[in-house]
């Protein structure tokens, strides 16, 4: 605990695991008596998560470095994350600290903070952290051990977010993020479900599990026990989804809803146990990233279109009204304009809600930076205008599809009189309920409407 009040800043940058543990730090801080102010006031302490998955997120991260430091000249500025991994002291803050080591972060401020105030004048942050000879901690990203910060409860949110693996070990030609994460390290399946039981309690309706590969939970040989043990399953390829289960047997608990997927894991028994999982959400985000086989090969994804169609095959058989998110990628090098419009083609095909699209972005440390035939910057621009002409072509007829349908909605927020929410196939709704007893979090069963360019609406069903 800190001897007096002190203010501390936690943003996040990047994907929902970032966000999950960015939870866990400010609890972390609010427990040891820092008030958690937003990051553009004036605090003691600012804490960047960073993220490093593109150049741009790369850069933000920087960025935002240099507006703590302007924000209060003063302040404790500290780095946490991917990018620490990846570009070290490039981000310039006082304290930085990597992966897997993120529990560290309010013990490290706590004692430089003391330091700075010891008897015999005041120091400042500067010349305590010189003094004190801080480095960058080793991230201990190949550590065996997840590392757990207890229970997280997103009081800002209208879903819980459990984060029950971190690392990959796949290793895909452009990506970084194995470089940042490590290998696959999954969580106790006794701690999600004492954290899922916890988010119960609080009131969330809807869990999200996440990680860095999911579909790897509980399949690392020196874990797979544990996993057995609890569920009574012998096949690795199931191990997530017998977690699943499991925590479909907790009260309280209506929407369960996954990261993203691995096409390879999407086997036809896969497909049937999430199938008959009673809370298991009608959505899948299966990464995809290029639907062109001679990409996906340079790319190094352990699959070709013909395994994800057969992935989606399984799934709308086993959930009829199942919904599909993707991501792709755009301009990766050697990429041709046939190779563009295969991928274009198979995307039409397939028949996604909403694709993610990303220009290729060159990363150090992968096998990618160093391809010939890089792509210009104006050609993967247009590529990546035709995948967003698409997505809002599909995410339109996937609404147009819904209307007159009676879907449960989580209500997330209320603006200027209207709600927001999402059905269980993760299509966004918006309605106007007047005075209606209902709060943020709630389902609510509503009738869908029209589909406007705001997006879909829904009404009371009466």
């Amino acid at each position: 605990m800190i001897s007096q009040s002190k203010a501390a800043a936690v943003l996040n940058l990047g994907c929902k695991v970032n966000h999950y543990e960015t939870e866990g730090i400010k609890q972390q801080f609010y427990d040891a008596g820092f008030d958690i102010v937003p990051f553009d006031a004036i605090a003691d302490v600012y804490v960047i998560n960073t993220c490093t998955v593109t150049g741009e997120a790369a850069r933000k991260s920087r960025q935002m470095v240099r507006r703590a430091k302007r924000n209060n000249k003063n302040a404790l500025v500290v780095a946490v994350g991917c990018d620490v991994e990846m570009e070290g002291e490039r981000l310039n803050a006082d304290l930085m600290i990597g992966n897997n080591k993120k529990n560290e972060v309010v013990p490290e401020v706590i004692a430089l903070l003391a330091k700075s105030n010891q008897p015999g004048g005041e120091k400042s942050i500067e010349a305590t952290v010189v003094e004190a000879g801080i480095h960058i901690p080793a991230g201990q990203k190949d550590a065996a051990l997840f590392e757990e910060m207890g229970t997280v409860v997103q009081q800002s949110d209208t879903r819980g977010v459990i984060k029950i693996q971190d690392g990959c070990n796949n290793f895909c030609s452009y990506c970084a993020i194995p470089l940042a994460r490590g290998r696959v390290r999954s969580r106790q399946p006794e701690s999600i479900i004492a954290e899922a039981q916890a988010l119960a309690a609080a009131g969330f309706q809807e869990i999200v599990l996440t990680g860095i590969h999911i579909c790897s939970y509980g399949t690392e040989p020196g874990f797979r026990s544990r996993v057995q043990n609890l569920t009574g399953s012998a096949a690795s390829a199931t191990y997530l989804l017998d977690l699943c289960d499991k925590l479909a047997e907790i009260r309280g608990i209506e929407r369960l809803r996954l990261g993203s997927l691995e096409p390879k894991s999407v086997t036809e028994a896969f497909a049937r146990q999430f199938g008959a999982n009673p809370i298991l959400c009608s959505h899948v985000h299966l990464s995809l990233q290029s639907g062109s086989d001679d990409i996906l090969k340079k790319m190094g994804r352990r699959y070709t279109t013909t395994d994800y169609a057969a992935a989606v095959a399984y799934l709308r058989a086993a959930v009829p009204d199942i919904l599909f998110t993707t991501d792709i990628i755009v301009g990766f090098p050697g990429e041709s304009e046939a190779n563009h419009a295969e991928s274009l083609a198979f995307c039409k095909a397939i028949g996604f809600s909403k694709i993610h699209t990303f220009r290729y972005s060159r990363r150090e440390g992968t096998r990618a930076a160093d391809m010939p035939n890089q792509v210009p910057g104006e050609i993967a621009e247009q590529r990546s205008q035709d995948f967003l002409d698409l997505s809002e072509q599909q995410e339109r007829q996937t609404a147009e599809k819904l209307c007159g349908t009676i879907q449960d909605v989580l209500l997330e927020q209320k603006r200027a009189g209207i709600w927001s929410g999402y059905t269980p196939g993760y299509v966004q709704v918006f309605a106007d309920l007047g005075e209606a007893a209902v709060k943020a979090g709630d389902i609510v069963p509503l009738r869908m409407g029209a589909y406007s360019n705001v997006g879909l609406t829904g009404e009371w069903v009466n």
